[in-house]
C-alpha cells in the first residue's frame, strides 16, 4: 500500500509543477501534510502528543501554507497548480502514516523503507516507461550524476525520517522534516542572492519557532 501511495505522491506532485512553481506548490503541500497528520494521530491513532508539540506542528505547518499561498498570488499563477499541492499534501500525509506505523509493527525500520522503495521505484519506473519515456532516456543520458547522487540523498533522508517514527510521534516527525525548506531558502539568500522579503522573514521565524515548541514539547 505505501509504494502505490508514493507512486501517486510522485504523480501528483510532478503535475503540480506543470501549473505552479515550486516555491508555490512544495511549501503547500508540505505544509497540509502535519496538519492531517496530527488530526488523524490525535482523533484516531492515540499518541501521546504535547500541548506544546501541537502548538509547534501548526507553527510550522501555518507558516509554510501562508507562504505558498502568497507566492501563488504574487505570480498569479493557475489555481489548478494550488489544488493539485492540496491533494499532493493528503498523498504525503497518507504515506507518512502508513511507513511511520510499518516500521513501528515489523520494528524493523530499514527492512521495511527498504522493500517499500524497490516496489515503488519499480511501479513508477514502469509508468514513466508509458506516459515520459523521453523523460527517461533523458536522465540516463545527460542527468546521470543528478539521478543517483540525487536518489541516493533521498533514499537515506526518508530512510531516517521512518526510523525516527519508531521514537517520536509521527505528526512531530513529519513536521520537522517540513523545516528543511529553511536550508533552501538561506542558500538562495546566500549564494543566489536571493533578497530578504517580508514573507521569507515570515516563514523563517515561523519555522524556527514551530521548532523551538517543538522541543519545549
Amino acid at each position: 500500500m505505501s509504494s502505490f501511495l508514493h507512486v501517486f505522491y510522485q504523480i501528483f506532485l510532478l503535475n503540480a509543477y506543470r501549473y505552479g512553481e515550486l516555491s508555490e506548490v512544495y511549501p503547500v503541500a508540505r505544509g497540509l501534510s502535519p496538519l492531517i497528520i496530527i488530526s488523524i494521530s490525535l482523533f484516531f491513532l492515540n499518541e501521546d502528543i504535547s500541548f506544546y508539540e501541537v502548538l509547534g506542528i501548526f507553527m510550522i505547518s501555518l507558516s509554510l501554507i501562508i507562504y505558498g499561498i502568497k507566492q501563488i498570488r504574487n505570480n498569479k499563477s493557475n489555481i489548478t497548480g494550488f489544488y493539485l499541492a492540496i491533494a499532493t499534501g493528503c498523498l504525503i500525509a497518507s504515506y507518512s502514516i502508513v511507513d511511520g506505523h510499518g516500521a513501528r509493527v515489523t520494528k524493523n525500520p530499514v527492512g521495511f523503507f527498504s522493500s517499500m522503495t524497490l516496489i515503488n521505484a519499480f511501479i513508477f519506473y514502469c509508468f514513466a516507461r508509458w506516459k515520459e519515456r523521453q523523460i527517461i532516456k533523458k536522465i540516463f543520458v545527460g542527468e546521470k550524476i543528478s539521478f543517483f547522487v540525487g536518489g541516493a540523498a533521498s533514499y537515506v533522508a526518508y530512510g531516517i525520517v521512518v526510523w525516527a517514527c519508531l521514537y517520536l510521534p509521527i505528526a512531530v516527525v513529519s513536521s520537522v522534516r517540513e523545516t528543511s525548506i529553511l536550508f533552501a531558502v538561506f542558500l538562495g539568500l546566500l549564494f543566489l542572492k536571493e533578497k530578504l522579503n517580508f514573507f521569507k522573514l515570515f516563514l523563517i521565524i515561523g519555522l524556527f519557532s514551530g521548532l523551538i515548541f517543538l522541543r519545549l514539547g
